[in-house]
């Protein structure tokens, strides 16, 4: 089943990606090419499958699931496809694409099927870098609690990952009386476990990612396929025949930095 998922995305890529030659209006100059990452990043090809549980009102719960696949080249590109599974015969399976691609400085958007290709040109300079240093530390609340369990290290689909676990306990306080201490009740316990590759040039690669709580349900991330090895770069660029529509540079570029170097230490959201 996993490989024809596989023969599915190499059939769009196929049809639908385009020669390389095709250059977006919103390229910059090759003067404005930037430098190489000092961190040695490893090419790969990877799929995912999502599932997601979300608990209804009546007491049952209701399933979706969805694939992605990423691909990273060694010069930092990225791109994700992301696939819905459609739940009934009369759907029709949607990919929406998502590149990234730091050495034209770039980003693209497409569905597939679909006409038109969105594309934002980003320039990058020293002054982004300037307080995105606590991006991905999160804010807890002031009544929660967490504990974090090392998991150990474990291969999956042959890729070597360690594994954490974090509990978190929110607690409401309850004062009985003035000159009694508040006393704290659980009101709501979550868990978030992820296994991040230990390759130094595979940081920031989550291999599995399970979270869960009592108001969202559950949802899951695994990796399902892996290939290490240089994607073909005509992945990095829209289908033959889009139209290329620009749009203007409004993005957090917090965000754009986070995407181009995600934190190791980070867990990604699930898309």
């Amino acid at each position: 089943m996993r490989g024809n998922i596989w023969r599915v995305f190499a059939l769009i890529a196929i049809v639908a990606l385009p020669v390389l030659g095709q250059t977006p209006a919103a390229q910059t100059s090759p003067a404005a090419i930037s430098k190489p990452s000092p961190v040695s990043r490893l090419p790969y090809m990877a799929e995912f499958k999502i599932l997601r549980t979300k608990p209804l009102p009546n007491g049952t719960a209701v399933t979706r699931e969805s694939t992605v696949i990423t691909a990273r080249d060694s010069q930092g590109r990225h791109m994700t496809a992301t696939t819905a599974i459609p739940t009934s015969a009369d759907e029709t399976a949607t990919t929406h694409f998502h590149v990234f691609d730091p050495v034209a400085h770039v980003i693209f958007n497409w569905s597939f099927p679909g006409r038109e290709a969105t594309v934002m040109a980003i320039p990058f300079s020293g002054m982004f870098l300037s307080g995105c240093s606590v991006m991905g530390a999160g804010i807890a609340s002031a009544n929660a609690k967490n504990t974090v369990e090392d998991l150990g290290t474990t291969s999956i689909m042959g890729v070597d990952a360690r594994g954490s676990r974090t509990t978190t306990t929110e607690e409401e306080l309850i004062r009985k009386h003035n000159k009694h201490k508040p006393q704290a009740r659980t009101i709501e316990v979550s868990f978030a476990e992820f296994w991040k590759a230990t390759a130094p040039g595979l940081a920031g690669l989550v291999v599995r990612e399970v979270t869960e709580n009592a108001q969202s349900g559950k949802s899951s991330k695994e990796l399902v396929n892996f290939r290490q090895a240089e994607p073909d770069a005509a992945v990095f660029r829209p289908p033959i025949g889009y139209v290329i529509a620009n749009r203007e540079v409004n993005a957090d570029p917090c965000l754009i930095l986070w995407e181009m170097e995600p934190p190791a230490t980070a867990g990604p959201l699930l898309p």
